[in-house]
């Protein structure tokens, strides 16, 4: 399936940050705060990690690349998403010192390593009877008509 993300997605993801899930073959979890994000070309989202954080999920990623995230602070209840895909850590290249480089920038994190997710899975978190629809095999005019109808708010990133 495809993964449309819609403007509102995408700012509550940069301007919230993330809590990245990943979870062992026997299914034990491990979370991390992905505090920089940056939604990039169409099902791409990109995580800058300090080094310690990327430690904990290398491990994980190296047997099992799935990662789910969803918005973090309370962006939980009004960005009710939770994103699905493959993860790939970075720790050189352009992708790499691009992002670095702006997360240095605007949120004083040394990366040590970059988290590329390829979205795969949306689904809904809202509470009631939308909680766990799935989303992905919307297209993008009916993805944002339907947040339209639910939300009118867009988080702004902090200057």
């Amino acid at each position: 399936m495809t993964v449309n993300l819609t403007d509102r997605m995408k700012a509550w993801i940069e301007a919230m940050g993330c809590h990245l899930c990943v979870a062992t073959q026997e299914g034990v979890p491990f979370v991390v705060l992905g505090r920089y994000a940056q939604a990039r070309a169409g099902d791409e989202v990109v995580f800058a990690l300090a080094e310690d954080e990327a430690n904990v999920l290398a491990p994980v990623l190296s047997k099992n690349a799935r990662v789910a995230f969803g918005v973090s602070r309370q962006g939980g209840i009004r960005a009710a998403y939770q994103f699905k895909g493959t993860g790939e850590l970075l720790r050189s290249g352009e992708v790499f010192d691009a992002v670095a480089a702006r997360a240095k920038e605007e949120k004083a994190i040394d990366a040590g390593a970059i988290l590329l997710v390829r979205l795969t899975e949306l689904y809904c978190t809202k509470p009631g009877y939308e909680a766990g629809l799935r989303l992905d095999g919307m297209t993008p005019e009916e993805i944002d008509a339907w947040e339209r109808q639910r939300w009118k708010d867009v988080p702004r990133k902090k200057e």
